[in-house]
């Protein structure tokens, strides 16, 4: 592989689900370098890299793109500490876990059993940027595709019947719908799992972030994958509902207006649409009606 400016424009391009992984590190990463940045993660640029920095930076509105990336990882960490400290959660399982780094930088119980599940790559890649971090509470990982039934069925044994909560992040939109409409109803059946913390993104938001009628990661997602509402609605159909919201459009208004205002000017200049009011995008926790 070659390296600096001699690197094929080709390597700037999404081509499998792992780089989108890569990407959200460097918009991370690019958030903690900023004096007004939503979110602080110090192992996100290491994790990132230089593939996932230049994937990131091709991106035709590259800082609103880190700063939804940046807002909504922030919404998650807000919604999961406090549902930790007012429930009893003894396991968090991050599903599709790509490079999170919760574990090594969020302030959690140390008795607090962490599990994340993504495939053998990404586990092992992430493993070995982060060998010498300690995570803050008990942490595992487990390899696992979760469009396979027999994955899931394994997935769900090994986390056992203690209570615990399930994040999706940027995962369901990879799905297909047999597969979410599994995972959503076998997860609180066959585990301990009673809580599930997820984000939704609309067609119309991410649209508006890549500026385009297609995306760069349309090839990735099954042609029955689910968006926005027809998450929730699919969710709610499997016996979830709804206990907390927080949507981006409502949580714009807390970020300081001079750097909301500069994104806008910034969005305009572009020939940008947003996307329409009301959206649904955001963080949504719910809970297992039916177990």
């Amino acid at each position: 592989m070659t390296s600096g400016a001699q690197r094929p424009v080709m390597e700037k391009q999404i081509e499998h689900v792992g780089d989108t992984a890569l990407m959200v590190a460097a918009c991370r990463a690019m958030e903690t370098g900023r004096e007004d940045g939503l979110l602080r993660d110090p192992y996100a640029e290491r994790l990132a890299g230089e593939r996932g920095m230049a994937i990131a930076r091709s991106a035709p509105l590259f800082d609103l793109m880190c700063f939804f990336v940046a807002l909504r990882a922030r919404l998650m960490d807000e919604l999961l500490l406090k549902t930790l400290e007012s429930e009893r959660i003894e396991t968090v399982v991050n599903l599709g876990a790509g490079l999170d780094t919760r574990p090594w930088r969020l302030s959690l119980p140390p008795t607090l059993r962490w599990f994340e599940v993504d495939f053998p790559s990404m586990l092992e890649y992430k493993a070995t940027r982060l060998a010498d971090e300690k995570p803050r509470c008990h942490f595992e990982q487990f390899s696992a595709d979760l469009t396979m039934a027999e994955d899931r069925v394994g997935l769900f044994e090994w986390i056992g019947t203690a209570p615990a909560l399930m994040i999706t992040e940027g995962l369901l939109m990879y799905l297909p719908r047999a597969a979410f409409t599994a995972l959503a109803t076998e997860a609180p059946q066959l585990s301990g799992i009673r809580y599930w913390l997820l984000d939704i993104s609309s067609e119309d938001a991410m649209r508006s972030v890549w500026r385009g009628d297609k995306t760069p990661i349309e090839h990735l997602r099954p042609k029955d994958h689910l968006a926005g509402q027809g998450i929730l609605d699919a969710a709610q159909a499997s016996g979830w509902a709804a206990i907390a919201t927080r949507t981006y459009e409502r949580e714009v208004a807390a970020v300081p207006q001079a750097r909301v205002a500069r994104l806008v000017e910034a969005f305009n200049q572009a020939g940008g649409s947003p996307p329409p009011s009301g959206d649904p995008s955001g963080i949504y926790l719910c809970k297992s009606v039916r177990a």
